[in-house]
């Protein structure tokens, strides 16, 4: 009996020591900061572009191309580029990837479907490159599209860089692709 008394009463004196009066006069990012839990809880997530994207476009040619394109960003694909603010708190900003899926007519028949995204380009530049960049855009190029093409211009780009890499992408009659890159860094004189 006098054991359980005596591991009662020492049990109550262990709770109350325990009841934070080192913690009182502290801010909570002084004990946050004691604990460890400071950055974790001061990090923050951004998302690029925050809210979904969606670009339908719709172009019928008088030469009998037609051309849809669905452009739209990915929600659970994107490249994440983490940064150290001036207080010190991590920022994850991620951006998002996107793809275009693609449907071309001439004179009414379907001779090219499919997706255009990062996989495509993967011969025309190197593994590094497609692991940091992201699609941006996506357009029908009007005045270099003939008769017997219809050219679609895309570009990528490394997120908080100034890298870009455009390409264009030329469909025949047939349903044949080809891309190329373009260079559009001008030179002067």
């Amino acid at each position: 009996m006098k054991k359980l008394l005596l591991s009662i009463l020492l049990l109550s004196i262990i709770f109350i020591s325990c009841d934070g009066r080192d913690r009182r006069y502290k801010s909570n990012a002084e004990v946050l900061q004691e604990s460890n839990l400071l950055k974790s809880f001061s990090a923050q997530t951004k998302f690029f572009p925050n809210e979904s994207v969606e670009i339908i476009t719709d172009t019928i040619f008088n030469n009998g191309f037609h051309v849809k394109l669905k452009y739209n960003a990915l929600e659970n694909d994107f490249i994440s580029k983490t940064i150290q603010s001036n207080n010190d708190a991590l920022i994850h900003n991620n951006y998002k990837n996107f793809e275009a899926i693609i449907l071309v007519l001439k004179d009414e028949k379907i001779i090219s479907k499919g997706i255009i995204n990062k996989t495509l380009f993967q011969n025309h530049e190197t593994p590094s490159f497609w692991k940091n960049a992201i699609m941006q855009y996506v357009w029908i190029n009007y005045e270099t599209s003939t008769d017997t093409h219809i050219i679609l211009n895309t570009s990528f780009h490394i997120p908080e860089t100034d890298i870009f890499k455009d390409f264009s992408i030329s469909i025949d009659t047939f349903g044949n692709i080809e891309i190329s890159k373009i260079n559009l860094i001008e030179s002067t004189i």
